[in-house]
């Protein structure tokens, strides 16, 4: 006989507790959590599914659509348009995670390590761009990289720099996609920056004081202790680059319209010409579901990548 069960003996009164289900519990959590069950159902998953579902089919709006099974998609895939587009967003999540992480890491450190007066208004300075509206950035960036009444190119005439002046920024197809590119680092950072900031923030006292004994200053501090210790922040942000890469849209669209000769295009300027310009939503959705399918992909593979180099910190 065991320990528990010659106590329980000793006690004759005793008896074995029996955990029955709080129904009205159960059932109180339950109704509190059917609106948001509702919410995700309707407003997320219903789009998914439909989304999937008109991929398949031949579509304009008017009138029944006609299943034509991997039509779209094998259409799709043998348009130029369509190729350049998915090019385009793939070499645009390359050079996110290239240098707007690099970048974002340097600004961040810049300024939680070396704090003065100019420091706390930069802070908002830079993460001003992250909270214009999509429409106010793309005019401020054609403002500045305008053929004629630009900023560049003002200046260039004005202080007579003849090469410049023949700079076309977003006219030359060779130059169009890094000038909008320029303009999306500069919206985008914004918040890399002040999210390494926060996790900068909290690394305790007592390692910097004991880094700063070590003789660890300056940028030999942010290699040996601050990357570290940002490590897992800095893989979130590399998730968030890429599949917003998959998804941009508007900067692209509002700067060049996806131009010169689609040397901008997006699939998300693909997926708007093809559903509310040429009605042809079937298509449209199929450009959705890639979009979808890359995002998921890209998402799982880094996250697969981190369990593989370490535990989730």
């Amino acid at each position: 006989m065991t320990q528990g069960s010659s106590r329980a003996a000793s006690f004759p009164g005793a008896r074995a507790k029996t955990f029955a289900p709080d129904w009205s519990r159960i059932l109180f959590i339950t109704l509190m959590l059917l609106p948001a069950f509702a919410a995700l159902g309707l407003f997320m998953y219903y789009p998914i599914e439909e989304t999937f579902r008109l991929s398949l089919n031949k579509a304009s709006g008017l009138g029944d659509a006609e299943y034509v099974g991997l039509q779209n998609y094998r259409q799709l895939f043998a348009n130029e348009e369509f190729i350049a587009g998915l090019l385009n967003v793939l070499l645009w999540a390359f050079w996110s995670v290239v240098i707007q992480i690099p970048l974002a890491f340097f600004v961040a450190f810049s300024l939680t390590n070396y704090k003065n007066k100019v420091t706390r208004p930069l802070r908002a300075i830079y993460y001003l761009a992250n909270i214009l509206p999509s429409a106010i950035t793309a005019m401020i960036g054609s403002l500045v990289f305008g053929n004629t009444n630009g900023v560049i190119s003002s200046l260039a005439r004005n202080l007579n720099i003849t090469w410049l002046m023949k700079v076309d920024f977003l006219g030359d197809m060779r130059l169009a996609f890094m000038t909008v590119f320029i303009v999306g680092t500069w919206t985008y950072s914004g918040f890399y920056i002040v999210y390494l900031m926060a996790r900068m923030e909290q690394i305790p006292t007592e390692i910097r004081e004991a880094a700063h004994l070590d003789g660890a200053d300056g940028w030999l501090y942010a290699r040996t202790i601050v990357l570290p210790m940002v490590w897992y922040p800095l893989r979130i942000i590399a998730v968030l680059c890429v599949v917003g890469s998959m998804k941009v849209f508007d900067l692209p669209f509002l700067m060049t319209r996806g131009g010169p000769a689609d040397a901008t295009k997006t699939l998300g300027i693909i997926l708007y010409n093809r559903g509310f310009r040429d009605a042809q939503y079937g298509l449209a959705a199929a450009v959705g579901v890639v979009i979808f399918a890359l995002s998921l992909v890209f998402t799982i593979l880094q996250f697969s990548l981190q369990r593989r180099g370490g535990e989730i910190e």
